[in-house]
């Protein structure tokens, strides 16, 4: 079986784990494009079996894809049309790790009827909508379904009970914009840090709130036609209080940059983190209430590379899907629905299942 050559645009956290994944797997070969010089630098460090190249501009990227078999953006959200135009040239098989948005998706639908289209291929969105449409299929019929996602330091060592597990800017979007919802079945806006609540999993009691961005594409539960559906944040006690000080409290909401620069500067890299995907189903069989819940949990694996629980994951979903794709049990052409995938075939795959919490 020839090798599926995978071109991937960025070599930051993700852009390099995922990298490091697929170069060890005799199934691909593994080309890294960036503009800096630096960041390949990185790479070249790490000893990872791939071709290194930067680029000047994006004229370039097309080029950049001659001769591969996919193209993946794992880059900021504001660079992904340009990569994403640049397969739809070039005519290759095409993933990205965030949400689609009307634009992006117009660029790849022409794509999409010669070659597999993936978006939203991490971890939210991507595989907590495998985990919910698989107990929204086992568990039914259903009128609430609440999705929980959370990355914490396994040790957490402030009063946030938080760090740099992922993009300070990301982070902030999560705590400043609307999350897409669905009320009484329709599909609607919440404000985020709303809906607070307490969990507890195996003993330790978390908090949860409403964020933005986790499952932006609510359709991909219209099947089973939950009547409400909620995306929440899993963090330690406490952490919320905190982060309304500095946004309301302090004004922090309205100067982003100050923002930025004080959680930054202020919190510590976290590399040994625990990823929790939690997911609750809520329903009436006859008039007797019923519940369900998921709960996976994930942890650093360094075998694999010097990333964290959260790269690691959204890499080996992404690595997995790939793979998939290259075995001929994914369809070559088409707007693929990952969230359709069993959880249990993707984490028995040798990209995830290491990563996995006993």
């Amino acid at each position: 079986m020839a090798k599926l050559k995978v071109c991937i645009f960025g070599a930051g956290e993700i852009g390099s784990a995922l990298a490091m994944a697929l170069a060890a797997n005799e199934d691909f070969a593994v080309q890294v494009i960036d503009r800096s010089e630096d960041a390949l630098d990185r790479l070249r460090s790490m000893n990872i079996q791939a071709t290194l190249k930067t680029f000047g501009h994006s004229d370039e990227l097309q080029g950049l894809l001659s001769g591969q078999d996919v193209a993946v953006a794992a880059v900021p959200d504001g660079a992904v049309n340009a990569i994403a135009e640049a397969a739809a040239r070039a005519k290759v098989h095409y993933l990205d790790f965030s949400c689609a948005r009307p634009e992006t998706r117009a660029i790849l639908a022409p794509l999409s009827e010669h070659r597999a289209v993936f978006n939203g291929c991490g971890v939210s969105p991507g595989m907590i909508g495998n985990v919910a449409c698989g107990l929204l299929d086992a568990f039914s019929p259903v009128t609430d379904l609440t999705i929980r996602v959370g990355a914490i330091p396994r040790y957490p060592t402030n009063r946030l009970g938080y760090g740099q597990i992922w993009n300070v800017d990301g982070l902030i979007d999560e705590y400043t914009r609307p999350s897409a919802a669905i009320r009484d079945g329709k599909a609607v806006s919440v404000s985020p840090l709303e809906e607070y609540g307490h969990l507890s999993i195996d003993g330790v009691t978390y908090e949860e709130f409403v964020t933005s961005g986790g499952v932006e594409d609510l359709s991909i539960f219209s099947e089973s036609a939950p009547k409400n559906v909620t995306f929440k944040t899993i963090r330690y006690p406490g952490h919320l209080d905190y982060m309304r000080l500095l946004l309301d409290d302090l004004g922090l909401r309205h100067r982003r940059d100050m923002l930025r620069s004080l959680l930054y500067n202020g919190l510590p890299v976290i590399e040994d983190d625990v990823l929790l995907l939690v997911v609750t189903a809520r329903g009436y069989r006859g008039r007797q209430p019923t519940e369900r819940t998921i709960c996976h949990r994930f942890s650093p694996n360094r075998t694999l590379g010097p990333f964290n629980a959260l790269t690691s994951v959204a890499t080996g979903y992404a690595a997995t899907l790939l793979s998939m794709l290259q075995r001929g049990e994914i369809p070559a052409k088409g707007l693929i629905a990952h969230n359709r995938i069993d959880t249990g075939t993707l984490l028995s795959r040798d990209f995830l299942k290491p990563l996995l919490s006993a």
